[in-house]
């Protein structure tokens, strides 16, 4: 694979612009952005990004629970860690990890290349924690600083995806953990009917609770019944 050194190099200084901070060892980074399916193919001795990812993982979760924690001093230890496994998810960090532009710098094989893997959600969501693992072993295992580029580049844009529930939540345990604990049972989850041809299916599934009824529309009963349990929980919490 004909990649040089410089472009190595590159990749690293236009992610440390993007971070805003200096890595020490530069080594961390390039690994933290290595996929094994390149060092596979890559002459050179390169290290790959699973144990930083390992790290980071510990890391973000870190300080995305010291941002509830402050933001939301009142909370119930359930609903932050509830709230906490959102954030932290594949679906959320991905999307954090775009907007940074990852899948720019990511060293993939070829075969991944092809089949647009710097784009998966999943690897992605892996890159991002590395990243931070990667700052947090550069910072001598101190979590300020990473807390400090997470802080300036994601709290608020956090903070506001919780306002405007822009952050994908498990609706359904969400609700069972709040109608258990009012109502000391779940709710229950009743197929109505489904819509469209065969290929594009369309269903809708009722939700119901104590005196709450409500529906939801889904490609699939799951995300049917996802839906009807957000509108469930919301009703619950008016």
């Amino acid at each position: 694979m004909k990649i040089e050194i410089q472009e190595f190099n590159d990749r690293v200084e236009s992610l440390e612009n993007i971070l805003g901070y200096q890595f020490k060892d530069k080594s961390l980074l390039l690994a933290a952005i290595t996929h094994r399916s390149f060092v596979a193919e890559y002459p050179k001795k390169l290290r790959d990004y699973e144990v930083l990812e390992f790290l980071g993982d510990s890391v973000v979760s870190l300080i995305v629970s010291e941002i509830l924690i402050k933001q939301f001093p009142d909370a119930r230890e359930g609903d932050l860690s509830q709230l906490r496994s959102a954030i932290v998810s594949e679906a959320y960090l991905s999307k954090l990890a775009k907007s940074l532009k990852v899948s720019d710098f990511v060293l993939i094989s070829r075969g991944e290349k092809s089949q647009k893997g710097e784009e998966r959600d999943s690897l992605l969501c892996d890159v991002f924690e590395a990243i931070f693992g990667a700052v947090y072993v550069d910072a001598d295992y101190k979590i300020d600083v990473p807390r400090e580029i997470f802080n300036k580049l994601f709290k608020d844009r956090v903070l506001e995806d919780i306002k405007t529930e822009n952050i994908p939540r498990d609706y359904k345990s969400l609700l069972q953990m709040e109608t258990q604990r009012l109502y000391g049972k779940i709710p229950t989850y009743k197929l109505i009917h489904s819509e469209g041809p065969e290929h594009d299916k369309v269903f809708v599934v009722e939700c119901e609770i104590e005196q709450i009824k409500t529906t939801g529309k889904g490609k699939s009963k799951k995300e049917a019944e996802t839906a009807a349990a957000k509108e469930a929980f919301k009703k619950i919490k008016e």
